[in-house]
């Protein structure tokens, strides 16, 4: 359940040139647990002593752990630090996972937009000089809502499409528990692995089938044994509990007890554009691509609409005009940027605003090819080697 929010810390850490696992798991370690003093707060008292995170006897200055007072200050959440044992996985296999670290933890260029281009100087300095505010940097702001919805449903929206969409329909918008949503994961996965028999050619593709297969029995028959049995750290457990607090970070879902979760009024409204969409997609395109359509057709619409209050398309030369002013701040040594953490930085500068206009991958992507033939020289573009994602280059306007 530990918070997304430890994310931005892990590529904040990360030494540009590179580092062993160990080392870079040391260096959070020592961070995350270095001591602090709190002037005496009896609320924060009672949170650690319920906890079990220490006990404070007095009305005196508490010393405690920094990401202690960081989760307390996070708001309702107030659940999700880094245990011993949580705290190899988070560092070492999540930040790589979501891709915003490399193999060696030098920052992907997902993870150089999120600390250039998305964190302010003031939650950067809370970062780095372990300083307390009553604002934790756990929290998200709207602009890094944008960043880590994107970034969810790259490295987990096959799955947490189906499990978003299951959760509307079978459990309704009242308040559900995780046990709840144990009972419906079989079903998810098996919606998975009956998606891609059809597609599964490969050895590692089959695996991956097996291993989903796997998994869906084991929780169908930990639902049987152990339905009431809460906090056994089961399968059921580490692919429910997680999720639903990630979905919380997000804005999508809202706490309402220890373990009792319900939809937010917008974030209902985003998870069932985003299912709507995706189950259509399914119906028209291999469900190996369906994920990459919606990423590129249908995502900054649902997310400005579930930040906003509303949504319109932005027009080329508004577009345009936005592109511009995020290029400069996040243009490289070579000029060129990638169109997504592009697209990223505007609709995240966008969702900071207020402000409702956006527009898709695909549709900027024109907008970009238009703009290059009838003005050759204002705008460049390519393609990585892979044929993924495009890269982009504006001229160089000359200072007013």
């Amino acid at each position: 359940m530990e918070r997304l929010g430890f994310l931005k810390l892990g590529v904040l850490l990360a030494p540009p040139t590179g580092t062993s696992v160990s080392d870079f798991v040391d260096v959070a370690s020592t961070y995350v647990n270095s001591q602090v003093v709190i002037s005496y707060d009896q609320s924060f008292a009672q949170w650690l002593t319920f906890n079990g995170l220490g006990k404070h006897v007095g009305h005196t200055d508490i010393e405690t752990k920094v990401q202690y007072w960081w989760v307390f200050t996070n708001g309702c959440n107030q659940t999700g630090w880094l245990s011993r044992l949580a705290l190899p996985e988070y560092f070492e296999t999540f930040t790589r996972k979501t891709g915003l670290l490399e193999s060696d933890f030098v920052p992907s260029e997902l993870g150089r937009t999120l600390s250039a281009a998305l964190m302010p100087a003031a939650e950067t300095s809370t970062w780095k000089n372990g300083t307390l505010s009553l604002l934790s940097p756990l929290v998200l702001t709207a602009g890094q809502k944008v960043f880590f919805t994107y970034l969810l449903l790259r490295c987990d929206g096959e799955f947490l499409l189906r499990l978003l969409a299951n959760i509307d329909t079978q459990l309704g918008p009242g308040p559900f528990r995780y046990l709840d949503v144990g009972q419906i994961i079989p079903s998810v996965l098996d919606d998975m692995a009956s998606s891609y028999r059809g597609v599964a050619f490969s050895d590692d593709d089959q695996r991956e089938l097996t291993d989903i297969r796997h998994r869906r029995d084991l929780i169908a028959k930990q639902n049987t044994e152990n339905v009431e049995k809460e906090g056994s750290g089961s399968s059921r457990e580490q692919l429910a509990i997680p999720r639903l607090e990630w979905l919380v970070d997000l804005g999508i879902l809202r706490k309402i007890g220890l373990r009792e979760y319900e939809f937010s009024p917008r974030g209902r409204s985003l998870a069932r554009s985003l299912t709507t969409h995706y189950r259509q997609l399914m119906g028209r395109y291999p469900p190996d691509d369906c994920l990459h359509r919606l990423l590129k057709q249908h995502l900054f619409g649902p997310i400005a609409e579930s930040i906003c209050g509303a949504s319109r398309m932005c027009e080329r030369e508004e577009w345009l005009g936005l592109a511009r002013e995020s290029y400069e701040r996040m243009k490289g040594p070579m000029g060129y940027v990638s169109l997504r953490s592009l697209l990223i930085q505007v609709h995240a500068s966008q969702a900071e605003r207020g402000e409702s206009g956006f527009i898709e991958y695909d549709d900027a992507l024109r907008a970009i090819e238009e703009e290059h033939r009838q003005r050759p020289h204002s705008v460049y573009y390519t393609i990585d080697r892979l044929g993924n994602e495009h890269q982009v280059k504006f001229e160089q306007r000359p200072s007013p």
